[in-house]
C-alpha cells in the first residue's frame, strides 16, 4: 500500500523538526560590513544616513591601526580632517574611541569597549547591538 504524500511530508517534518537550520556564514564583503556598522550606529543615535556611512568607513579604517591621527584616517578614506574629527566625536561619549594628545596631534584608538563593540560587527557573528 502506498503512503499518502501528505503523511510522508508530515512524517519528514516531525523527523527533522529539531534539526538546526544549516549554518550560513555572514557576508564579509565591505558593503555588508558597512551595513552592519550603519545599523549599529543608528542605534547610537547617528541620524543622517551619510553621517552613519562616513562614520562606518572610519570605524573600518581605524580598525587597521593601533592608533591614528585624523589626518591619517582622512587620507585613507578620502575625507577632510574636520569631517573625520567630527565623526569620531560620536564614538567618544559611549567610550568606544579614545584619544591621546601628543604635541599638536590627537591619536585616536579603540578602547576595550570599542573593540568588543566592533569585532562582532566586522565578523557578522553576532547581531549588531550597541
Amino acid at each position: 500500500m502506498a503512503i499518502d504524500p501528505l503523511v510522508a511530508r508530515f512524517a519528514e517534518h516531525v523527523a527533522t523538526r529539531d534539526d538546526p537550520p544549516p549554518y550560513v556564514p555572514p557576508r564579509q564583503d565591505r558593503e555588508a560590513i558597512l551595513e552592519r556598522l550603519d545599523t549599529a550606529l543608528r542605534a547610537l543615535g547617528v541620524r543622517l544616513r551619510n553621517r552613519r556611512h562616513t562614520l562606518a568607513q572610519l570605524c573600518v579604517a581605524l580598525a587597521g591601526h593601533p592608533k591614528a591621527t585624523a589626518v591619517q584616517l582622512a587620507e585613507e578614506v578620502g575625507f577632510v580632517r574636520q569631517t573625520v574629527t567630527m565623526a569620531l566625536a560620536v564614538l567618544l561619549p559611549p567610550g568606544y574611541v579614545a584619544y591621546e594628545k601628543k604635541g599638536r596631534n590627537r591619536y585616536y584608538r579603540y578602547t576595550r569597549a570599542g573593540e568588543d563593540w566592533l569585532l562582532p560587527l566586522l565578523t557578522g557573528e553576532v547581531a549588531s547591538a550597541a
